[in-house]
């Protein structure tokens, strides 16, 4: 008993299902390809030699880590410690300034587009090739109550390039630059510190020489008015004198911590952020890459299949010969029966046998492809 169509079904009833298709477009190609295999397998080799050896050749990024411990000393207080969140980017922005950075592109020739994209597409390159990590940060979580606590964090300089050793040198270089230019800082920021307590010391000595002048003065006016009998001013006086010997002292208290005392600079060092120091503590330098062969040969088989089956749909999309009768099918022609094979028949060619091979356009097959 037949199943009645319902209305619109019609066109699922008849559809073709995709697993067939699928299969007789793969015959198809097989056939193809056993018309012309030396072709197909020629097209096929040379395109998987070509893409394998672009794998094989295809340079592999490696990475170089040069790791710098920064540590604070013994003068250095709770309260002048680096923000955590800013010192990844004080080291980028400031301990890596960008005219050291082109001096660094300029000594090993990198980017050679440089000279006509200019030198901010240089710098943003090395700054893309390079990266700088914070980790180990005691300065987030330490022992308040332990005197003898130093606080430090670990920055890594890592550094990605297709040459190991190149890679590495980038990697130390930077390095060299973060402690060279934080020690420059730091003289910097010390002779600023030694002028400003200079500074302190100078304006002191000027205090207590205003002081002296004063003292003088006020002893000239309360001699002066004894003499003339006025008692009540000389006593106002000596109580301004006595105010001024005051200040005189403590002048002179101050100057003499100023200039004998080593720890009077301690405060402005630590404030400074001058008692802290960069050095290097490890490295890890990168192996040579190496292809493994197994892979290589993985690669060959999955591309060559490929290759394969490309080869012969290319081949047979121009090839404009009828070699069957789906050939004739696709031109829309009716096919009234064909000759079968017999002994021999694929012995000579067409021209031997005086028949011309049946050709049709190209642009024509694929117009009544399907």
């Amino acid at each position: 008993m037949t199943r009645p169509a319902s209305n619109g079904d019609e066109w699922y009833e008849s559809e073709q299902p995709t697993r067939r298709a699928m299969v007789a477009e793969l015959q198809r190609i097989r056939r193809r390809t056993t018309v012309r295999p030396i072709p197909v397998l020629l097209l096929a080799t040379v395109v998987t030699f070509l893409i394998v050896r672009k794998i094989a050749n295809k340079p592999v990024i490696v990475e170089a880590e040069v790791v710098l411990a920064l540590a604070e000393g013994s003068l250095a207080s709770r309260s002048s410690a680096p923000q955590v969140d800013q010192l990844r980017a004080y080291v980028m922005q400031v301990l890596l300034p960008d005219k050291r950075l082109l001096e660094l592109i300029e000594k090993y020739n990198l980017y050679p587009l440089r000279m006509k994209a200019g030198a901010e597409f240089a710098l943003d390159g090395l700054r893309g090739q390079f990266a700088v990590q914070i980790w180990k940060n005691s300065f987030v979580d330490y022992d308040e109550d332990d005197s003898n606590a130093r606080r430090s964090a670990r920055i890594g300089i890592s550094v990605r390039d297709v040459d190991p050793d190149r890679a590495l040198d980038l990697a130390h270089d930077l390095a060299g630059i973060v402690i060279e230019t934080a020690s420059n800082l730091r003289q910097e920021r010390a002779e600023a510190v030694s002028r400003q307590v200079a500074m302190m010391r100078q304006a002191t000595n000027d205090e207590i020489d205003q002081l002296v002048l004063d003292i003088s003065s006020k002893k000239a006016a309360i001699d002066d008015a004894l003499r003339r009998g006025h008692t009540e001013l000389a006593a106002i006086l000596r109580i301004n004198l006595a105010a001024l010997d005051t200040q005189q002292r403590e002048r002179e208290s101050r100057l003499a911590k100023i200039v004998a005392s080593p720890e009077a600079l301690a405060t402005e060092i630590a404030a400074a952020g001058l008692d802290m120091s960069l050095s290097v503590v490890d490295e890890s330098r990168p192996e040579r890459p190496t292809h493994s062969g197994l892979v290589l040969i993985m690669i060959a088989a999955v591309i060559g299949t490929g290759s394969l089956l490309g080869s012969a749909l290319l081949l047979g999309a121009f090839d404009s010969r009828v070699h069957e009768t789906d050939d004739v099918v696709r031109l829309g022609l009716p096919v009234l029966g064909h000759v079968p094979g017999f002994a021999g028949d694929n012995v000579g060619s067409m021209r031997t046998r005086s028949a011309a091979a049946a050709r049709v356009p190209s642009f024509q097959r694929w117009r009544f492809h399907r």
